[in-house]
């Protein structure tokens, strides 16, 4: 009797046990066929020291991150570091996390700080704005200044050339930069070249603020240079261009936008903005990062790519129909090759003596 009934327990727990077995087996079967969980992009930027609200560079960075986000499905963090020693520490404090897989650092005044980063974790990627950096797991994105400025200048050369006509009195134009760095020197040769082109007479006279957040100062400045007969100005500065804007108001000149359209802030002085889509290119790099085409290396763009361009949207400027036929005309030449645009002042002076806008 207890011999039978010792044969009907074991029997009774080899049954459990092989229960659980299969079910455990299934459920383990069942977990490896499910697709395992794809893991959102992650994204971390580094702004410069402008920050966002500048209504220009920064900003248009933001709303590339707010497309990838939205229509990639991407995750982002981001810092905006006050002092330039901030830049390192707010690299290293990303990549030591591992979590993101592309770091973007905006701005050349980061690039030394990305150079030394980037050695020291050689897996994480970076993307650099506005500098040329030849790594392995660095990509570089750098636009043609000296062409996006170029077509501003065209205007403002035929205006200054019109005014001349019409009174005979030289107009003269302006640039003002943010800071003293390489691709805002290129946009301020690019500028004047567009000038000279249309006027080589004319003069063009440049001021660096030396702070792209100052817009008291860029107003100062500005207002001085109305004052000796300067007409139209092109910032290149960040949020102290916005003190341009106030300037050309107050004296009754005209002013230039850049990056971002800012022909709606004041239509009644702002001709045209030199635009460069900022937010296309993150959301392009973000993108590539995305479907494993992201490349390192140095990448340039200009008008021929569609990067940058010229807008007169929003403004209330009223010019005559010749001078945007005439700004688009000289546009396909440099889209077709057949005008190159000079990035320092020693190409300048060669460059103005060999070409001139022949109607």
């Amino acid at each position: 009797m207890i011999k039978n009934l010792n044969r009907i327990l074991m029997g009774a727990l080899i049954l459990v046990i092989t229960i659980i077995f299969v079910a455990s087996l299934g459920v383990n079967m069942n977990n490896s066929l499910k697709p395992k969980e794809e893991k959102n992009l992650k994204v971390a930027v580094v702004f410069t020291g402008s920050g966002l609200g500048d209504k220009s560079f920064n900003d248009l960075i933001y709303d590339g991150l707010l497309k990838a986000q939205k229509e990639l499905g991407v995750e982002f963090d981001y810092s905006e570091p006050i002092y330039p020693e901030e830049y390192e520490k707010s690299l290293i404090e990303f990549a030591e996390t591992e979590e993101y897989q592309l770091i973007i650092a905006v701005g050349p005044e980061q690039e030394g700080d990305v150079k030394a980063v980037s050695k020291r974790y050689p897996n994480q990627k970076f993307t650099l704005i506005d500098s040329k950096v030849d790594a392995k797991n660095i990509s570089s994105i750098y636009t043609r200044w000296e062409e996006q400025a170029f077509l501003n200048g065209v205007i403002s050369g035929i205006l200054s050339k019109g005014d001349y006509e019409k009174t005979g009195y030289m107009s003269k134009a302006g640039v003002i930069l943010g800071m003293e760095v390489p691709h805002l020197r290129e946009g301020a040769i690019g500028f004047e070249a567009g000038f000279k082109y249309i006027n080589p007479d004319g003069e063009v006279i440049t001021a660096v603020v030396n702070d792209f957040k100052n817009p008291l100062k860029a107003r100062e400045t500005s207002l001085l240079m109305y004052s000796k007969g300067v007409k139209y100005i092109q910032h290149l500065a960040g949020a102290s261009g916005l003190g341009v804007f106030s300037a050309a108001k107050e004296s009754g000149g005209y002013a230039f936008g850049v990056d971002e359209n800012q022909n709606y802030f004041d239509p009644s002085v702002i001709i045209s903005t030199a635009t460069r889509y900022m937010n296309q290119i993150i959301f392009n790099e973000i993108k590539y990062m995305n479907d494993n085409t992201w490349n390192d290396g140095v990448h340039l763009s200009g008008l021929k790519e569609g990067i940058i361009d010229i807008t007169r949207e929003g403004s209330e400027v009223e010019l005559d129909p010749i001078v945007m036929k005439t700004v688009n005309k000289i546009k396909s030449k440099i889209v077709n090759d057949e005008l190159t645009i000079p990035k320092s002042k020693e190409e300048l002076e060669t460059w103005v003596k060999l070409n001139k806008y022949e109607e």
